[in-house]
């Protein structure tokens, strides 16, 4: 190893020494982030620990009485998604019930229903959800559709029995085309794959950026005692500080994958050490943006909230949540700035479609690209030192030592 590159690596390990003595004396930031994560991972994944939610409160407002109301009415409750928790007799109490969220849905059976199904007449009967509540409403929504699905094709198979046709041509008839589905990398259809997955880095990622902002702007306002330490080396000051974080936020965030991909058995197809690469890759992307963040903005409360929009607009644009290729615009193409967006395509290759590394090249050169948004943040950081004369005062600076030595 050259001298240069001696004075290098103990420039950068002096800083890191240094901001972990702050953190052992103040604790109180990494702390409360580390109880943030550990919450966030512990709620999420016991808020759907049976793959979807089940059992959600619906009614039934049975107007029409007959074996056929009651009949559907036995074979909702029997379902897992949806349970009967009461039965009204009109509209009103129903919907009083929804606005008092005591129910996410109900079916409405009007009276005369079984007598129009005898005389071979389509009788309606209506849904209503409360999709204010997107997840509870969906759902309940999706299973009273089926059932109702259900009984009219339950009702059917009855009148053509009665017509003396035989099950196979009573099969053809209701169903003319059978669906033969096989899910992929998902076969039960669990939820917390498809969200939780990139959810909870993301929140890793955004409790990493905001401590980056922090930190960085509380480093800029008195620099004297790190640049001493490193011999004036910005670079080595700047990065050392935020080695620790990086550290410990890409530990917390690889025992999130291994919780979630070990101990709940989500579907992965291809390596977790490169899942692991890329979620390390994710995390200093986002130090970067937090550096060239605080380069670009001096005030400190203000780059905190630009910040936090940055990061939260991640969730919505990174496509997780919603298809990326339905975005208005160029809504599309404005996701690629969010390191999410490129840690997300790159878990899908890799658990969902077993993908290698040269699978994801591009999305690992992406997120090391965003690494230069770093080192411009770092220029601008010694365009402002040199514009308010630190450098100058730091030609003059003795450390506390030097002063208790004299």
């Amino acid at each position: 190893m050259s001298s240069a590159l001696y004075r290098t690596f103990r420039n950068y390990m002096r800083s890191a020494q240094r901001e972990l003595r702050m953190v052992v004396y103040h604790p109180r930031y990494i702390t409360l982030l580390t109880l943030g994560v550990v919450f966030s991972y512990v709620f999420f994944l016991t808020l759907m620990s049976e793959g979807q939610p089940e059992k959600l409160p619906i009614a039934v407002v049975d107007q029409d009485g007959s074996f056929l109301s009651r009949r559907l009415c036995h074979e909702l409750s029997a379902t897992q998604g949806v349970e009967v928790v009461a039965v009204f007799d009109n509209h009103l109490q129903a919907r009083d019930a929804m606005q008092r969220l005591r129910i996410f849905a109900f079916l409405e059976i009007p009276k005369g229903t079984y007598n129009e199904v005898l005389q071979f007449r389509r009788p309606t009967i209506t849904i209503y959800s409360n999709n204010a509540y997107l997840l509870g409403g969906s759902f309940s929504y999706k299973s009273l559709a089926t059932m109702t699905k259900l009984a009219c094709g339950a009702v059917q198979r009855e009148v053509l029995r009665k017509k003396g046709y035989d099950e196979k041509t009573i099969g053809g008839l209701i169903q003319p085309v059978e669906l033969d589905t096989h899910p992929l990398a998902n076969p039960t259809v669990n939820y917390q794959p498809y969200i939780l997955t990139t959810v909870l880095p993301g929140i890793v990622g955004l409790m990493l950026l905001m401590l980056t902002i922090m930190h960085l702007q509380d480093w800029v306002r008195n620099p004297y005692e790190r640049l001493y330490l490193c011999h004036g080396d910005l670079m080595a000051s700047i990065w050392g500080k935020l080695l620790p974080y990086t550290v410990w936020f890409s530990l917390m965030a690889i025992i999130g994958n291994l919780v979630m991909f070990g101990f709940c058995h989500f579907p992965i197809n291809g390596s977790f050490f490169t899942l692991s690469v890329a979620m390390v890759l994710y995390l200093l992307a986002l130090q970067a943006m937090g550096i060239l963040l605080v380069g670009l903005i001096p005030e400190t409360h203000m780059s905190i909230c630009i910040g936090a929009i940055y990061g939260t607009l991640a969730f919505t644009l990174s496509g997780f949540s919603y298809p990326a290729s339905s975005m208005p615009g160029g809504m599309h193409a404005f996701g690629y700035i969010f390191p999410l967006r490129h840690y997300y395509l790159a878990y899908v290759n890799i658990a969902h479609f077993g993908g290698t590394t040269q699978q994801i090249l591009f999305h690992i050169a992406v997120l090391l690209a965003f690494m230069m948004a770093g080192y411009i943040g770092i220029a601008l950081i010694n365009k402002r030192l040199s514009r308010d004369g630190v450098w100058k005062q730091f030609a003059e600076y003795k450390s506390p030592l030097t002063h208790a030595a004299q």
